[in-house]
């Protein structure tokens, strides 16, 4: 998608069915303008509708767009993205039940399927569309947490480097490895409970992996050792409410490439993190700059734009429960500002496409 001019950028929205609707009730994908001079949100549309497309991503070539369609039977839709518009090409099932992440390559289109842990990867042509068989990799186990890990749930795949992925199972409390030749056996073992999300490589290396059922924010070595871990926020939740950090990100602009940025439903805030380097054998740690209301409810996931003046980030929020998307400015301090909210139906998911 191009640019509307030097200090816009465009953002498409993945969405769930309204609240008590079933998939395929109308649901679909937005698309939404960013100003990058003051944060501000306009133009929003609706290109398409699809089933429960909860989690978007992009084909290298910028030219195919992936959709999973979160629904018990899953599927991946895939469209052409020209200019302002979308196109549907096909639809294919992952072979699990309701994917809830996607990992797109110029070779493959990895899916985290979190109804069963299944793990797909779907070998794509040159023009980003599947080629050649699919494989499907199943998991077991479970963990303590008796209503949330009674069995697998793949949550997140994540690009480790050297053609291998690294994909959270929130239900058997492991970080699983792959490989384009398949499973590649387990990158890192976690804490009992723990319940492996959303990851994010930091600036020296290492990778970080938000917990949602224990709230922490666990920072690994390449050999998956755990090398610290901290409290995904510090605002204390009431009794009786949930905490459970969904999505995490690192800055981007040049104030703010040494910052974490980790949201967490419930108490619905961001908190900010100083990434700093330790002359000790831990390495990478993690030091809380603040927490700050997101302004909205329920925060799913983020994207991180750079400022225009490239002092600052916006964080554009996805609230479900809210059906807000909320823009907060962060500069390089870790102060958290709100500037902008743009109503949306459940929103869940937003991607940087120009």
């Amino acid at each position: 998608m191009v640019l509307m001019d030097s200090d816009t950028v465009n953002l498409l929205i993945g969405t769930y069915p309204p609240e008590g609707a079933d998939p395929g009730s109308g649901e679909g994908i937005w698309r939404v303008a960013l100003d990058r001079r003051s944060g501000a949100l306009s133009g929003e549309q609706r290109l398409i509708t699809t089933t429960a497309p909860s989690f978007l991503a992009l084909h290298p070539s910028g030219h195919v767009l992936y959709a999973v369609n979160e629904t018990e039977e899953g599927a991946v839709s895939m469209f052409r993205l020209d200019g302002g518009s979308l196109t549907h090409l096909v639809t294919v099932p992952t072979g699990g039940a309701s994917p809830c992440h996607l990992r797109a390559s110029r070779e493959a289109l990895w899916v985290a399927n979190y109804g069963d842990g299944v793990v797909t990867r779907l070998e794509l042509n040159d023009d980003g569309l599947p080629a050649g068989a699919q494989a499907v990799y199943r998991n077991a186990g479970s963990g303590p947490n008796s209503e949330r890990q009674e069995g697998p749930h793949a949550h997140y795949v994540h690009d480790a480097g050297n053609g291998s992925v690294w994909v959270s199972d929130l239900g058997t409390d492991e970080i699983r490895r792959f490989t384009q030749a398949g499973p590649d056996g387990v990158a890192a073992d976690l804490p009992p409970g723990t319940g492996p999300r959303h990851q994010a490589s930091l600036p020296g290396g290492a990778v970080v992996v938000v917990g949602e059922l224990d709230s922490r924010l666990h920072v690994l070595s390449l050999d998956g050792s755990v090398l610290s871990s901290v409290p995904a926020l510090v605002t204390p939740v009431p009794d009786g409410r949930p905490s459970q950090p969904s999505h995490l990100d690192v800055g981007v602009s040049a104030a703010t490439r040494n910052l974490l940025y980790a949201a967490t439903r419930g108490p619905d805030v961001l908190a900010v993190f100083a990434v700093e380097e330790e002359p000790t054998e831990n390495g990478q740690t993690l030091r809380h700059l603040s927490d700050a209301p997101i302004g909205g409810a329920w925060p799913r996931h983020f994207a991180v734009v750079p400022a225009q003046d490239d002092a600052a980030d916006y964080v554009i929020v996805a609230n479900q429960g809210s059906s807000t998307l909320n823009v907060l400015r962060v500069d390089g301090a870790g102060s958290v500002e709100q500037v902008s909210l743009l109503g949306l139906p459940a929103p869940a998911c937003v991607l940087r496409v120009g």
